[in-house]
């Protein structure tokens, strides 16, 4: 009985976000589809919109509401850093929808306040840590491409190509994200903006310290003068052995993390294997008040010496 009230409660709450997604999304049409009719398309020929596409539409009319917070804002650029293909505004809603769902179909599944709440926090990070994760990974790939590039860049100007032309080779020839990025900032350029502001624009959406070192040298260089091309075959070296002293740290360091990881997984995997072997001489640590504050203070303990191990292994080049 408790599995099946979940699961109607978790219909419930997906049929709630399909009929909010059919009545917000029963406007107009996007732009295309209305041109449709003007350039040759039979009125109400158009295909009906998919459920994804109906959520994402229904999503970004719902998020007008918060559009002109500097929150939310702010919550677009690192959307936008993280290279995911939502507004603040939609992220919001949909964090709201999956905090809801999740926390009302651990209350049916199990009727704990305390499980109920933790699935709502987790519902509510979760997205969060998705968009660092993101974030993390697009700039790491990022600042990997940006020796490379700067050397391509180098070349080509080298060979008699203007900036800009250069950074049309590498936007042409490098794969994502940098591709994506340079191309970003030559359409900023083509639609009015100056180079030192396009290139402000690319630091702040990729917060790499290598490609703000590049940023810095190439606007300084186009202020005072000099050869550039040399600067960024200084730049690209320093990029690659900088990346080459990181990799020796890492492997050096390697015995401390793995430490660290060991000493962090035995108390949950020896109470696991107990739970298994001796049921009965477990539960009061999970039934009894003063069971769940031991729990509760080992998982503190567990985060402050995970945290302190990354300390100590961190080093900033």
């Amino acid at each position: 009985m408790p599995f099946l009230i979940a699961v109607l409660a978790f219909l419930s709450v997906a049929s709630g976000m399909i009929a909010v997604a059919r009545i917000l999304g029963e406007g107009p049409r996007s732009t295309r589809e209305r041109l449709e009719r003007y350039l040759g398309g039979a009125v109400g020929t158009a295909p009906p919109l998919r459920l994804g596409e109906t959520l994402k539409t229904s999503l970004r009319r719902a998020g007008r509401i918060f559009e002109a917070s500097d929150y939310v804002a702010r919550l677009g650029e690192k959307l936008e850093q993280a290279g995911l293909p939502f507004r603040g505004s939609e992220f919001l809603i949909f964090d709201t929808f999956l905090t809801a769902g999740l926390a009302i179909l651990a209350f049916a599944l199990t009727g704990d306040p305390l499980v109920t709440f933790i699935m709502g926090i987790a519902g509510a990070l979760g997205p969060w840590v998705v968009i660092q994760v993101h974030s993390r990974r697009r700039v790491v790939a990022f600042s990997a491409q940006l020796a490379d590039a700067l050397t391509t860049i180098s070349s080509s100007l080298r060979a008699g190509y203007s900036f800009l032309q250069a950074m049309d080779v590498v936007s042409r020839e490098m794969a994502p994200p940098l591709s994506e990025e340079f191309s970003r900032t030559l359409k900023d350029i083509r639609l009015g903006a100056s180079t030192e502001e396009s290139l402000s624009h690319l630091v702040g959406r990729v917060p790499s310290e290598d490609l703000d070192l590049a940023v810095t040298a190439i606007l300084l260089q186009r202020q005072v003068g000099g050869n550039l091309s040399e600067v960024l075959d200084n730049i690209a070296y320093t990029i690659r052995e900088r990346a080459r002293i990181k990799g020796e740290i890492r492997i050096l360091t390697t015995q401390a993390r793995v430490s660290g990881l060991i000493i962090g997984l035995l108390p949950p995997a020896i109470g696991g294997v107990m739970a298994v072997i001796n049921p009965e001489y477990m539960r009061p640590l999970f039934t009894h008040p003063l069971g769940r504050l031991m729990i509760g203070y080992a998982v503190v303990s567990e985060i402050l010496g995970a945290m302190l191990i990354w300390k100590i292994i961190s080093v900033k080049i």
